[in-house]
């Protein structure tokens, strides 16, 4: 599972206090565990002879003393059909015997089992039960479910303290559904009573500030310290809250946070969502650090075109180095890309306000 559950329009809706909004988020929750698709078995991590033939069943008797890491790959091995015959069956008995000498890895398989309904009956208390188990040796992933299921009323009654408690520990690994969850119930006033010191100063801040400039306020005081110690996690989460109600600054500090500049927080795709929103309101330096993004050797996010575009407009408004910047990406850029980079800026002035009327 690599793809963020959350939908920007939950989001939203969530912001806006919506009863009916939070039922539907917490019914899709649900459903995203029934997915088969969304949760992927895992193999040991870094050990195991990944894919390795095995052309007769498992003598369990023998593996149940002995090595639990090599009866959990060969249960994926089954529950995929590489190199055996698919047998759920004999996946399951695998991933419970090795679970039961706490493997982390078949511990967080038997929980997909019975969270889908894969090879056994679907029972999310068992598949809770499982993910508790995982979460607790230090699974950022098994942390992240238990947070949707302590937030959701799958497998668990619901309670918001609880998914808090499970996604900080998955966001401080820089988890980013787990700080999508976080941001979802902090800024939906779920958290309440307040069980962090930063909802209560958010709820404080919002009496006098708009909710989405207090979100952005307090992710300032996180990020420098103000008044607590210093917490980035905390900063990304509450700039998340700001800039899904459209505020400038916070997805500017957003994408900053996430730029492959910063290895601890690298993601690329995150800090170009984030940039992207501020950028397309008129932040010059948004634009430029897009720019020079899309420009970036060997990035995943590598687009010539864009980077020429967004250079151009940052070089509009001023900033150091753009225009220098954007030029020497010519010398990189075959014809057909520069034209089409032309073309992009034509049609990217038709974005209201992405360029303020001064620079036009």
């Amino acid at each position: 599972m690599r793809a963020p559950v959350l939908a920007a329009a939950f989001i939203v809706a969530m912001l806006l206090g919506t009863g009916s909004a939070l039922a539907q988020e917490a019914e899709n929750l649900c459903q995203y565990l029934e997915t088969d698709s969304a949760l992927e078995f895992r193999k040991t991590a870094g050990g195991g002879q990944k894919g390795a033939p095995r052309t007769q069943s498992p003598d369990f008797a023998e593996d149940e003393a002995g090595n639990a890491a090599a009866l959990n790959d060969i249960g994926v091995d089954h529950v995929n059909g590489h190199n055996v015959a698919r047998n759920l069956t004999t996946a399951f008995n695998c991933f419970f015997i090795a679970a039961r000498q706490s493997q982390l890895e078949a511990q967080f398989n038997l929980g997909i089992m019975y969270a889908t309904g894969r090879g056994v009956k679907r029972n999310y208390q068992t598949a809770a039960a499982w993910f508790k188990k995982a979460a607790e040796q230090g699974d950022t992933e098994a942390q992240y479910l238990l947070g949707t299921m302590c937030e959701s009323g799958c497998g668990f009654q619901q309670n918001y303290a609880s998914a808090v408690k499970w996604y900080l520990l998955a966001a401080a690994k820089w988890y980013i559904p787990a700080q999508e969850g976080l941001a979802r119930i902090y800024a939906a006033g779920l958290a309440i009573p307040p069980n962090t010191v930063e909802a209560s100063r958010w709820h404080h801040l919002a009496t006098v500030h708009p909710p989405a400039e207090a979100a952005y306020l307090l992710g300032m005081e996180c990020s420098k310290g103000k008044g607590m110690a210093p917490d980035k996690v905390a900063a990304a989460v509450w700039w998340r809250v700001a800039a899904s109600q459209g505020h400038v600054a916070a997805a500017y500090n957003l994408g900053a946070l996430y730029d492959n500049r910063s290895v601890a927080t690298s993601r690329p795709a995150e800090a170009l969502k984030w940039y992207q929103l501020a950028a397309t309101n008129g932040h010059a330096q948004a634009q430029y650090d897009l720019g020079v993004l899309y420009s970036t050797p060997g990035s995943e996010v590598r687009d010539l075109v864009q980077a020429y575009a967004w250079l151009d407009f940052a070089a509009r408004q001023g900033v150091e180095k753009a225009e220098e910047k954007r030029d020497s990406l010519v010398k990189e850029m075959t014809r057909p890309q520069f034209y089409a980079a032309q073309r992009l800026k034509r049609d990217m002035l038709q974005i209201k306000g992405i360029l303020p009327r001064q620079a036009q």
